[in-house]
């Protein structure tokens, strides 16, 4: 920039004012005064570089623009390539969400499920095993019936009577029999009861059981006692039950327990056995 030489002032002129530099204000009572830009020479507007533009004034901080994320931003791709390819799309586009209530629920239901599969699984090879070795009643079957001893009189009649049966175990295991009985009724009342000794049977095997007990005076209808062609019979009724327990498969104790009742024909008049069903 080239300033024009300030003259001195001529005789009765008043001074000039100082020149105030660029961007100034001058002083009170003062005019604003800027110089005019220096000419440049012709042809020098070519070569000459454009003025620095000035920065921008900054804005308040409630106008800063935020900083932006870095989805808005996506990151460069190389030339010739298209955006990322994921082998999941659906995993991409759904990220993964905390477990909700729903899935504890799912699995407390399939804990409840399988411990109900257990029980109905072990229930059934239980019932099985059962079925399969379960233990069975033992088999009563009356031999023999007999009156050792007989006597009749004044309408009444007293013996002794005496009963034979055959027990069979059907088990592998052996049955152990107590508290089995020998009951003998006549005309819808007890006569009498025995006990038979407690016993053990083995398994498949087959044992003899034979109770023997006295019987009271009981009165004998009045048709009875009149002489007829054939002998009129009187029938009483005896009841052997027999009690016992059975293992399974050595651990398990199972209690069974048979009877069996016969129909016992007798003839009032010398005590014969006529016949007896079972």
């Amino acid at each position: 920039m080239h300033l024009q030489k300030q003259l001195p002032p001529r005789r009765g002129e008043a001074p000039a004012p100082a020149a105030v530099p660029p961007g100034h204000y001058a002083a009170a009572g003062q005019p604003f005064f800027r110089p005019p830009p220096p000419s440049d020479p012709p042809g020098a507007g070519h070569n000459r570089a454009p003025p620095p533009e000035r920065p921008s004034p900054r804005p308040p901080y409630a106008e800063r623009p935020l900083p932006r994320s870095s989805s808005d931003h996506p990151a460069p791709t190389a030339p010739g390539r298209g955006p990322p390819q994921h082998a999941y799309p659906a995993a991409a586009e759904h990220p993964l969400r905390r477990p909700t209530r729903k899935r504890s629920s799912s699995a407390l239901a399939s804990c409840l499920a399988a411990t109900a599969f257990l029980v109905l699984s072990a229930g059934g090879a239980g019932a099985a095993l059962f079925l399969l070795f379960r233990p069975r009643p033992p088999d009563i079957a009356v031999a023999a019936v007999r009156l050792p001893s007989f006597a009749a009189a004044n309408g009444t009649v007293a013996f002794t009577f005496q009963q034979t049966a055959s027990v069979r175990n059907p088990n592998r295991s052996p049955l152990a029999h107590f508290h089995s009985s020998l009951r003998v009724a006549y005309a819808g009342g007890e006569l009498g009861s025995v006990y038979i000794p407690a016993g053990l049977i083995d398994g498949g095997r087959t044992k003899d059981m034979s109770a023997t007990f006295d019987v009271p005076a009981i009165p004998v209808a009045q048709q009875q006692q009149q002489q007829q062609p054939q002998p009129v019979a009187i029938e009483v009724e005896s009841l052997l039950v027999v009690n016992g327990r059975v293992k399974m498969l050595r651990l398990l104790t199972h209690r069974v327990q048979a009877a069996k009742v016969c129909r016992v024909a007798l003839s009032p008049l010398d005590g014969r056995v006529l016949g007896f069903r079972c």
